[in-house]
């Protein structure tokens, strides 16, 4: 294109024709360069701009899937975490009440009480010698643990004293009772006629092996046992033992058979016409509940008697009833409920 333009100023002294001619060519020449120079540089621009501009779509496009990609993963996390804590709280709260509720005790009137062990077994003798028995309670009618069952006035006349020792195989207990005249009821056949052993003067005595506070051992109604259920029920042991005039031993089992049992003694021993002692050695093993029972330090008991002082005039005109009954808990004279007997717990 320079060359041309040189070419034109050269030679101005030729004829028009041939100078028109020659400016035309040039024209013509120029404006293909400029045309070809312009066509050049608009695929060149075409070029560099078309890959960046299909580049940037690729790189956002690529990065899409890569945040999608880790969305997942984060809401995958809390789903983890939001299994494992239902699973904590419906598999431990649950567990953790039904298994306190069977351990929760009701209200008992009682205050709780203890019975030491025995560092030498008493003698099942009808007798009491000083030291013999670790604990001793005597009778007071202010004391709810007498007053609560007890039946009558002036009960504190019969001087009531219980004794009470422990140890791995036995409880031992002894009950001193003032008395003001002798035994006269005497027959052979007392459970099939009068004078049945609730007509003399007797000791009915009561056990459950555990604490009487539990709910296993309160009534359905709050009140009292049904005696059916109570029999049938397995928890408690009762029995009464008394005597002939003559000192001859009667025993009836109420629930349970504790008196069938061979490691089972007791003694009515007399002191004249005064005093009576219903001196027992009762094996753990032979009580309802006491094959899965150990005997040990802290363990507690319910405990309950009832102590008639005095017998039952069955003539044909008495009317057949006693107004008198020492008792130490409740629920064994005139309606059942376990959850009366006295807490006790075995201590050193």
């Amino acid at each position: 294109m320079y060359a041309a333009f040189l070419f034109l100023a050269y030679d101005p002294q030729k004829n028009m024709e041939e100078n028109k001619m020659k400016k035309l060519l040039a024209l013509t020449l120029a404006v293909m360069m400029l045309f070809t120079l312009v066509a050049c540089a608009t695929e060149e621009a075409t070029e560099s701009s078309a890959p960046a501009a299909s580049s940037t779509p690729a790189t956002e496009s690529s990065a899409a899937p890569e945040s999608s990609e880790e969305a997942p993963e984060s809401s995958e996390a809390p789903a983890e975490s939001s299994e494992e804590e239902p699973a904590e709280s419906s598999e431990e709260e649950p567990a953790e009440s039904s298994e306190e509720e069977p351990e929760e005790p009701v209200e008992n009137p009682y205050e709780e009480l203890e019975i030491g062990k025995a560092t030498t077994a008493p003698v099942v003798d009808g007798k009491v010698e000083d030291g013999e028995y670790a604990t001793i309670i005597e009778y007071d009618e202010l004391d709810f643990h007498w007053a609560n069952g007890a039946i009558g006035e002036g009960l504190d006349v019969y001087e009531t004293v219980v004794y009470l020792s422990w140890d791995e195989n036995y409880l031992y207990t002894c009950v001193e009772v003032m008395v003001g005249n002798p035994r006269t009821y005497d027959n052979t056949d007392f459970t099939a006629n009068r004078p049945y052993i609730f007509d003399r003067r007797h000791l009915m005595s009561a056990i459950v092996l555990g604490d009487p506070c539990m709910p296993k051992y309160q009534p359905a109604d709050g009140e009292s046992w049904g005696w059916g259920d109570a029999y049938n029920s397995g928890l408690g042991t009762e029995w009464s033992i008394s005597a002939q005039p003559d000192g001859t031993p009667i025993k009836a089992d109420h629930f349970g058979a504790l008196t069938t049992n061979a490691d089972f003694q007791y003694v009515i021993g007399v002191s004249g016409y005064d005093k009576e002692y219903y001196e027992q050695r009762i094996p753990w093993s032979a009580l309802q509940g006491g094959a899965a029972f150990t005997a040990e330090t802290g363990v507690k008991i319910g405990y309950a008697f009832t102590c008639c002082p005095e017998e039952i005039d069955i003539s044909e005109d008495a009317d057949g009833s006693n107004d008198k009954y020492i008792c130490f808990g409740a629920g064994i004279t005139g309606y059942k409920n376990f959850g009366e007997y006295v807490g006790m717990t075995l201590v050193d």
